[in-house]
């Protein structure tokens, strides 16, 4: 049996355009421009795997993004603080 495409995102009101900041911006990260791109082209019905294909990564990737969107909104593509103890930096005069 042959995969299904993925029906197209639907976008919250207001969203493609916040989505689209997002992809312009030079003061944000990478990993959210990128993310915001995987939402965009499930919104324009790309299927999961070109999807995956044309941003360079894989395709559980593009389905954890497209959930994290319905769940949370654009909200839900910003990084998470990660558990576990945080980083410590020592300062070292010279």
């Amino acid at each position: 049996m042959a995969n299904r495409t993925a029906p197209a995102l639907v976008l919250r009101e207001g969203d493609r355009v916040e989505l689209e900041r997002l992809t312009r911006a030079a003061t944000v990260m990478a990993s959210t421009a990128q993310r915001a791109r995987i939402v965009l082209l499930a919104a324009d019905g790309v299927g999961n795997q070109v999807i995956a294909d044309t941003v360079g990564v894989s395709r559980p990737t593009v389905n954890l993004w497209r959930d994290r969107y319905v769940e949370r909104g654009v909200r839900g593509l910003a990084d998470e603080p990660r558990p576990g103890r945080p980083r410590r930096v020592d300062r070292v005069a010279i």
